[in-house]
Protein backbone atom coordinates (compact mmCIF):
# COMPACT_ATOMS: atom_id res chain seq x y z
CA UNK A 1 0.00 0.00 0.00
CA UNK A 2 2.50 2.43 -0.81
CA UNK A 3 1.25 5.96 -1.99
CA UNK A 4 -2.39 5.11 -1.37
CA UNK A 5 -4.78 6.57 0.77
CA UNK A 6 -8.28 4.69 2.48
CA UNK A 7 -11.42 6.81 2.47
CA UNK A 8 -11.87 6.99 5.46
CA UNK A 9 -16.21 7.08 4.34
CA UNK A 10 -16.39 3.67 1.46
CA UNK A 11 -13.02 2.20 2.65
CA UNK A 12 -11.99 2.95 -1.22
CA UNK A 13 -8.16 2.70 -2.08
CA UNK A 14 -6.75 5.69 -4.29
CA UNK A 15 -3.82 7.11 -5.18
CA UNK A 16 -2.25 9.91 -2.63
CA UNK A 17 -1.93 12.32 -5.66
CA UNK A 18 -5.85 12.50 -5.70
CA UNK A 19 -7.40 15.41 -3.06
CA UNK A 20 -11.04 13.20 -2.56
CA UNK A 21 -12.23 9.73 -2.96
CA UNK A 22 -12.90 9.31 -6.90
CA UNK A 23 -15.91 7.00 -5.63
CA UNK A 24 -18.04 9.62 -3.09
CA UNK A 25 -15.66 12.48 -2.96
CA UNK A 26 -14.67 12.32 0.45
CA UNK A 27 -11.72 14.90 1.27
CA UNK A 28 -9.10 12.37 3.18
CA UNK A 29 -8.51 12.90 6.31
CA UNK A 30 -5.45 14.11 8.43
CA UNK A 31 -4.79 12.91 11.34
CA UNK A 32 -2.18 15.00 13.48
CA UNK A 33 0.63 12.64 14.95
CA UNK A 34 2.90 13.82 18.22
CA UNK A 35 6.50 14.09 18.09
CA UNK A 36 8.29 10.86 18.56
CA UNK A 37 9.62 9.89 22.02
CA UNK A 38 13.13 9.89 22.11
CA UNK A 39 14.22 6.80 24.35
CA UNK A 40 16.90 7.33 26.84
CA UNK A 41 19.81 5.01 26.58
CA UNK A 42 20.31 3.53 29.63
CA UNK A 43 23.58 3.25 31.98
CA UNK A 44 25.78 0.43 32.58
CA UNK A 45 24.93 1.19 36.88
CA UNK A 46 21.21 1.37 36.21
CA UNK A 47 21.29 -1.79 34.15
CA UNK A 48 23.26 -3.85 37.10
CA UNK A 49 21.43 -2.03 39.43
CA UNK A 50 17.81 -3.21 37.59
CA UNK A 51 19.44 -6.80 37.67
CA UNK A 52 20.45 -6.63 41.49
CA UNK A 53 16.62 -5.37 42.13
CA UNK A 54 15.74 -8.27 40.16
CA UNK A 55 17.84 -10.72 41.93
CA UNK A 56 16.33 -9.63 45.42
CA UNK A 57 12.94 -9.44 44.58
CA UNK A 58 13.53 -13.50 43.24
CA UNK A 59 15.70 -14.59 46.76
CA UNK A 60 12.93 -12.64 48.66
CA UNK A 61 10.00 -14.44 46.63
CA UNK A 62 11.26 -17.81 46.90
CA UNK A 63 12.39 -17.13 50.92
CA UNK A 64 8.60 -16.31 51.05
CA UNK A 65 7.80 -19.48 49.15
CA UNK A 66 10.29 -21.60 51.76
CA UNK A 67 9.22 -20.22 55.35
CA UNK A 68 5.26 -20.50 54.21
CA UNK A 69 6.27 -24.47 53.36
CA UNK A 70 7.84 -24.30 56.85
CA UNK A 71 4.99 -23.21 58.54
CA UNK A 72 2.87 -25.95 56.42
CA UNK A 73 5.09 -28.64 57.36
CA UNK A 74 5.74 -27.70 61.05
CA UNK A 75 1.75 -27.60 61.29
CA UNK A 76 1.18 -30.45 59.69
CA UNK A 77 3.96 -32.07 62.44
CA UNK A 78 2.16 -30.68 64.94
CA UNK A 79 -0.95 -31.83 64.57
CA UNK A 80 0.34 -35.13 63.86
CA UNK A 81 2.16 -34.88 67.67
CA UNK A 82 -1.42 -34.08 68.91
CA UNK A 83 -2.87 -37.00 67.40
CA UNK A 84 -0.16 -39.31 68.49
CA UNK A 85 -0.62 -37.94 72.00
CA UNK A 86 -4.29 -38.40 72.20
CA UNK A 87 -3.85 -42.02 70.12
CA UNK A 88 -1.35 -42.71 72.93
CA UNK A 89 -3.37 -41.38 75.90
CA UNK A 90 -6.48 -43.03 75.22
CA UNK A 91 -4.42 -46.39 74.62
CA UNK A 92 -3.51 -45.24 78.20
CA UNK A 93 -6.79 -45.00 79.74
CA UNK A 94 -8.10 -48.10 78.00
CA UNK A 95 -5.38 -50.30 79.86
CA UNK A 96 -6.06 -48.67 82.80
CA UNK A 97 -9.08 -49.40 82.45
CA UNK A 98 -8.86 -53.01 81.99
CA UNK A 99 -6.02 -53.12 84.71
CA UNK A 100 -8.83 -51.66 87.14
CA UNK A 101 -11.22 -54.23 86.09
CA UNK A 102 -8.98 -57.21 86.61
CA UNK A 103 -8.09 -56.45 89.87
CA UNK A 104 -11.95 -55.81 90.70
CA UNK A 105 -12.40 -58.86 89.25
CA UNK A 106 -9.50 -60.59 91.42
CA UNK A 107 -9.67 -58.96 94.43
CA UNK A 108 -13.61 -60.29 94.25
CA UNK A 109 -12.65 -63.45 94.15
CA UNK A 110 -10.11 -63.08 96.64
CA UNK A 111 -11.70 -65.00 99.59
CA UNK A 112 -11.30 -68.53 98.01
CA UNK A 113 -7.88 -68.40 97.45
CA UNK A 114 -4.77 -68.40 99.98
CA UNK A 115 -3.27 -64.90 100.52
CA UNK A 116 0.00 -67.18 99.63
CA UNK A 117 -1.19 -67.68 96.44
CA UNK A 118 -2.94 -64.53 95.22
CA UNK A 119 -0.62 -61.30 96.35
CA UNK A 120 -1.79 -58.00 97.40
CA UNK A 121 -3.31 -55.64 95.29
CA UNK A 122 -2.97 -52.56 97.49
CA UNK A 123 -1.73 -49.29 95.64
CA UNK A 124 2.02 -49.29 94.92
CA UNK A 125 4.19 -45.70 93.97
CA UNK A 126 3.58 -43.55 91.26
CA UNK A 127 5.53 -43.90 88.22
CA UNK A 128 6.00 -41.82 85.22
CA UNK A 129 2.69 -39.40 86.53
CA UNK A 130 0.07 -42.50 85.70
CA UNK A 131 -1.15 -42.69 89.09
CA UNK A 132 -0.05 -45.77 91.73
CA UNK A 133 0.16 -48.80 90.54
CA UNK A 134 -0.90 -52.42 91.81
CA UNK A 135 1.62 -53.87 94.23
CA UNK A 136 2.29 -56.71 92.33
CA UNK A 137 3.58 -54.49 89.54
CA UNK A 138 5.71 -52.63 91.57
CA UNK A 139 7.20 -56.09 93.44
CA UNK A 140 8.02 -57.51 89.41
CA UNK A 141 9.72 -54.10 88.58
CA UNK A 142 11.90 -55.23 92.02
CA UNK A 143 12.35 -58.40 90.55
CA UNK A 144 13.85 -57.42 87.43
CA UNK A 145 17.73 -58.15 86.32
CA UNK A 146 19.65 -54.50 87.67
CA UNK A 147 21.00 -52.68 85.13
CA UNK A 148 24.86 -53.59 86.51
CA UNK A 149 24.79 -57.48 85.82
CA UNK A 150 23.32 -56.52 82.50
CA UNK A 151 26.37 -53.91 81.72
CA UNK A 152 28.85 -56.82 83.13
CA UNK A 153 26.78 -59.36 80.54
CA UNK A 154 28.12 -57.01 77.73
CA UNK A 155 31.63 -56.46 79.31
CA UNK A 156 32.10 -60.26 79.51
CA UNK A 157 30.67 -60.45 76.11
CA UNK A 158 32.99 -57.66 74.52
CA UNK A 159 36.06 -59.26 76.50
CA UNK A 160 35.27 -62.76 74.31
CA UNK A 161 34.78 -61.41 71.30
CA UNK A 162 38.01 -59.43 71.51
CA UNK A 163 40.10 -62.17 72.67
CA UNK A 164 38.21 -64.49 69.96
CA UNK A 165 38.99 -62.17 67.42
CA UNK A 166 42.34 -61.99 67.98
CA UNK A 167 43.29 -65.48 68.46
CA UNK A 168 41.40 -65.73 64.95
CA UNK A 169 43.74 -63.53 63.63
CA UNK A 170 46.49 -65.45 65.20
CA UNK A 171 45.76 -68.14 63.88
CA UNK A 172 44.94 -67.00 59.81
CA UNK A 173 48.76 -65.26 60.67
CA UNK A 174 47.32 -61.53 60.01
CA UNK A 175 48.80 -60.47 63.76
CA UNK A 176 51.43 -61.53 65.51
CA UNK A 177 50.62 -62.12 69.11
CA UNK A 178 53.46 -63.07 71.45
CA UNK A 179 51.15 -64.25 74.25
CA UNK A 180 49.56 -66.56 71.77
CA UNK A 181 53.07 -67.99 70.66
CA UNK A 182 54.06 -68.69 74.39
CA UNK A 183 50.94 -70.58 75.19
CA UNK A 184 51.22 -72.44 72.14
CA UNK A 185 54.41 -73.82 72.80
CA UNK A 186 53.97 -74.66 76.74
CA UNK A 187 50.88 -76.59 75.42
CA UNK A 188 53.54 -78.46 73.12
CA UNK A 189 56.05 -78.82 75.65
CA UNK A 190 53.00 -80.84 77.60
CA UNK A 191 51.25 -82.54 75.28
CA UNK A 192 54.37 -84.14 73.77
CA UNK A 193 56.96 -85.47 76.31
CA UNK A 194 60.48 -84.79 75.88
CA UNK A 195 62.19 -86.46 73.21
CA UNK A 196 64.89 -89.36 73.95
CA UNK A 197 67.16 -90.76 71.08
CA UNK A 198 66.09 -93.70 69.96
CA UNK A 199 67.39 -96.53 68.10
CA UNK A 200 66.07 -97.06 64.74
CA UNK A 201 63.87 -99.87 64.18
CA UNK A 202 65.75 -102.28 61.76
CA UNK A 203 64.42 -102.28 58.35
CA UNK A 204 62.21 -105.20 56.87
CA UNK A 205 64.48 -106.62 54.41
CA UNK A 206 63.12 -108.54 51.22
CA UNK A 207 63.60 -112.43 51.62
CA UNK A 208 63.60 -114.96 49.08
CA UNK A 209 60.26 -116.68 48.33
CA UNK A 210 59.96 -120.25 49.88
CA UNK A 211 58.66 -121.69 46.91
CA UNK A 212 59.40 -120.70 43.38
CA UNK A 213 56.66 -120.47 40.80
CA UNK A 214 57.87 -120.94 37.03
CA UNK A 215 55.18 -120.78 34.13
CA UNK A 216 55.55 -121.19 30.76
CA UNK A 217 58.60 -119.98 29.16
CA UNK A 218 60.35 -118.63 32.41
CA UNK A 219 64.17 -118.85 32.20
CA UNK A 220 65.45 -119.91 35.72
CA UNK A 221 68.67 -118.15 37.02
CA UNK A 222 72.23 -120.40 36.77
CA UNK A 223 74.33 -117.97 38.64
CA UNK A 224 74.71 -114.57 40.47
CA UNK A 225 78.10 -112.34 40.04
CA UNK A 226 78.43 -108.99 42.20
CA UNK A 227 80.08 -106.26 41.62
CA UNK A 228 82.12 -106.37 45.50
CA UNK A 229 81.87 -109.11 48.00
CA UNK A 230 83.63 -106.79 50.41
CA UNK A 231 82.75 -103.27 51.51
CA UNK A 232 84.45 -101.35 54.35
CA UNK A 233 82.35 -98.05 55.57
CA UNK A 234 84.23 -95.89 58.00
CA UNK A 235 81.34 -93.04 58.66
CA UNK A 236 77.60 -93.56 59.70
CA UNK A 237 75.47 -93.17 56.71
CA UNK A 238 77.88 -93.92 54.22
CA UNK A 239 76.35 -95.68 51.38
CA UNK A 240 77.64 -97.99 48.47
CA UNK A 241 75.96 -98.83 45.24
CA UNK A 242 75.72 -103.22 45.31
CA UNK A 243 75.77 -104.41 41.79
CA UNK A 244 74.29 -107.87 40.81
CA UNK A 245 74.60 -109.43 37.31
CA UNK A 246 72.44 -112.75 36.84
CA UNK A 247 73.05 -115.44 34.45
CA UNK A 248 71.77 -115.94 31.69
CA UNK A 249 71.09 -112.10 31.49
CA UNK A 250 67.35 -112.71 30.37
CA UNK A 251 66.41 -114.61 33.65
CA UNK A 252 62.84 -114.45 34.64
CA UNK A 253 63.86 -114.59 38.60
CA UNK A 254 63.96 -111.25 40.60
CA UNK A 255 66.78 -110.24 42.49
CA UNK A 256 66.12 -109.83 46.61
CA UNK A 257 68.49 -108.41 49.10
CA UNK A 258 68.15 -108.84 52.24
CA UNK A 259 70.45 -108.26 55.67
CA UNK A 260 71.87 -110.26 58.15
CA UNK A 261 71.90 -107.26 60.62
CA UNK A 262 69.78 -104.05 60.10
CA UNK A 263 71.49 -102.37 63.31
CA UNK A 264 74.95 -102.72 61.41
CA UNK A 265 73.67 -102.33 57.94
CA UNK A 266 70.66 -102.13 55.48
CA UNK A 267 70.46 -102.34 52.05
CA UNK A 268 66.99 -101.22 49.48
CA UNK A 269 65.65 -103.58 47.04
CA UNK A 270 67.76 -102.04 44.51
CA UNK A 271 71.32 -102.71 46.00
CA UNK A 272 71.96 -99.94 48.06
CA UNK A 273 73.62 -100.58 50.87
CA UNK A 274 74.28 -98.05 54.11
CA UNK A 275 75.97 -98.00 57.03
CA UNK A 276 73.84 -97.66 60.19
CA UNK A 277 76.00 -98.95 63.06
CA UNK A 278 79.69 -100.31 64.35
CA UNK A 279 80.03 -104.42 63.94
CA UNK A 280 80.19 -106.77 60.55
CA UNK A 281 76.83 -108.23 59.17
CA UNK A 282 76.62 -109.61 55.27
CA UNK A 283 74.19 -109.05 52.63
CA UNK A 284 72.58 -112.18 51.36
CA UNK A 285 71.63 -111.89 47.33
CA UNK A 286 68.91 -114.25 46.04
CA UNK A 287 67.89 -114.94 42.26
CA UNK A 288 65.87 -117.86 41.73
CA UNK A 289 67.72 -120.75 43.67
CA UNK A 290 71.08 -118.51 43.48
CA UNK A 291 72.68 -116.78 46.20
CA UNK A 292 75.86 -115.22 47.05
CA UNK A 293 76.91 -113.03 49.65
CA UNK A 294 78.93 -109.80 50.47
CA UNK A 295 80.78 -108.90 53.65
CA UNK A 296 80.37 -105.32 54.89
CA UNK A 297 82.65 -104.09 58.11
CA UNK A 298 81.75 -100.92 59.57
CA UNK A 299 84.46 -99.90 61.61
CA UNK A 300 83.54 -96.46 63.08
CA UNK A 301 82.58 -95.84 66.41
CA UNK A 302 78.97 -94.84 67.55
CA UNK A 303 78.69 -91.22 68.19
CA UNK A 304 78.40 -90.17 72.01
CA UNK A 305 75.88 -87.41 73.00
CA UNK A 306 77.32 -84.19 74.14
CA UNK A 307 77.68 -83.72 77.67
CA UNK A 308 76.83 -80.50 79.42
CA UNK A 309 77.09 -79.08 82.66
CA UNK A 310 74.87 -80.45 85.38
CA UNK A 311 73.42 -77.03 86.17
CA UNK A 312 72.61 -76.45 82.36
CA UNK A 313 68.68 -77.94 82.55
CA UNK A 314 67.21 -75.88 79.09
CA UNK A 315 68.69 -74.31 75.98
CA UNK A 316 68.17 -70.46 75.65
CA UNK A 317 68.21 -69.81 72.03
CA UNK A 318 69.62 -66.07 71.11
CA UNK A 319 66.02 -65.83 69.05
CA UNK A 320 62.97 -67.57 69.93
CA UNK A 321 60.60 -65.48 67.39
CA UNK A 322 62.14 -64.20 64.03
CA UNK A 323 59.97 -62.73 60.65
CA UNK A 324 61.94 -62.88 57.10
CA UNK A 325 59.66 -60.65 54.59
CA UNK A 326 61.45 -62.23 51.33
CA UNK A 327 62.55 -65.61 49.87
CA UNK A 328 66.61 -65.88 50.68
CA UNK A 329 66.27 -63.93 53.90
CA UNK A 330 68.30 -65.69 56.48
CA UNK A 331 69.79 -65.61 59.86
CA UNK A 332 72.31 -67.54 62.02
CA UNK A 333 70.82 -69.19 65.54
CA UNK A 334 72.62 -69.85 68.19
CA UNK A 335 72.45 -71.59 71.57
CA UNK A 336 73.51 -68.83 74.50
CA UNK A 337 74.01 -71.31 77.11
CA UNK A 338 76.04 -74.10 76.22
CA UNK A 339 80.06 -74.17 76.11
CA UNK A 340 81.34 -73.58 72.58
CA UNK A 341 82.24 -75.98 70.40
CA UNK A 342 79.49 -78.16 71.95
CA UNK A 343 77.74 -79.82 68.80
CA UNK A 344 74.01 -79.39 68.20
CA UNK A 345 71.66 -80.64 66.17
CA UNK A 346 69.10 -78.51 64.17
CA UNK A 347 65.64 -79.45 62.57
CA UNK A 348 63.45 -77.37 60.50
CA UNK A 349 59.61 -78.86 61.25
CA UNK A 350 58.56 -77.71 57.92
CA UNK A 351 61.34 -77.32 55.17
CA UNK A 352 58.55 -75.57 52.74
CA UNK A 353 58.70 -72.85 55.17
CA UNK A 354 62.20 -72.56 56.18
CA UNK A 355 65.44 -74.58 55.72
CA UNK A 356 68.56 -74.82 58.43
CA UNK A 357 71.86 -76.32 58.01
CA UNK A 358 73.93 -77.62 60.56
CA UNK A 359 76.03 -74.30 61.36
CA UNK A 360 72.20 -72.75 62.10
CA UNK A 361 71.60 -70.63 59.99
CA UNK A 362 67.85 -70.30 58.94
CA UNK A 363 66.61 -69.66 55.19
CA UNK A 364 63.73 -68.31 54.28
CA UNK A 365 61.91 -70.44 51.54
CA UNK A 366 57.85 -69.97 51.20
CA UNK A 367 55.03 -68.16 52.79
CA UNK A 368 53.72 -69.66 56.18
CA UNK A 369 54.86 -70.23 59.91
CA UNK A 370 57.07 -73.41 61.60
CA UNK A 371 59.79 -74.06 64.03
CA UNK A 372 63.34 -74.51 64.25
CA UNK A 373 64.49 -77.26 66.96
CA UNK A 374 67.73 -77.36 68.40
CA UNK A 375 68.78 -80.07 70.14
CA UNK A 376 71.52 -81.16 72.79
CA UNK A 377 71.70 -84.51 73.99
CA UNK A 378 67.82 -84.70 75.63
CA UNK A 379 67.46 -81.04 75.73
CA UNK A 380 65.74 -78.89 73.30
CA UNK A 381 64.80 -75.31 72.38
CA UNK A 382 62.71 -74.02 69.73
CA UNK A 383 62.36 -70.76 67.41
CA UNK A 384 59.22 -69.99 65.50
CA UNK A 385 60.00 -68.47 61.96
CA UNK A 386 57.29 -66.13 60.26
CA UNK A 387 57.05 -65.89 56.58
CA UNK A 388 54.12 -63.59 55.82
CA UNK A 389 55.53 -62.83 52.30
CA UNK A 390 53.95 -63.91 48.93
CA UNK A 391 55.51 -66.36 47.11
CA UNK A 392 56.50 -65.32 43.58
Amino acid sequence: MLNKNVCPNCGQLYDTSLSKCPLCGTAPQVVETADPVQRRRITEAERKQRRADRKEAEQEARRRKRDSRYLEDEEEERLIEEEDALRREEKRRQKEEKRAARIAERNSGATSIPNSVVPSFTPGPARDGRGPMPAVYAERDRRRVPRVFLALSAFVLAAALIVGGSYLLWKLEVVKLPIYDKLAAKKSETVAPTETPTTEAPQTQTTTPSTLYRGEGAIPCTGITLSQTEIVFSEVDEQTQLTVSPLPENTTDEVFFSSSDAAVVKVSPVGIVTAVGPGEASITVTCGEEQAVCTVSCGFATPTAPTLPPDITNLVLVKDDMSFFAPGENFVLSVTNIPAGTPVEWESLDESVCTVDESGRVVAVGKGTTRVVARVGNLRAECWVRCPFTEG
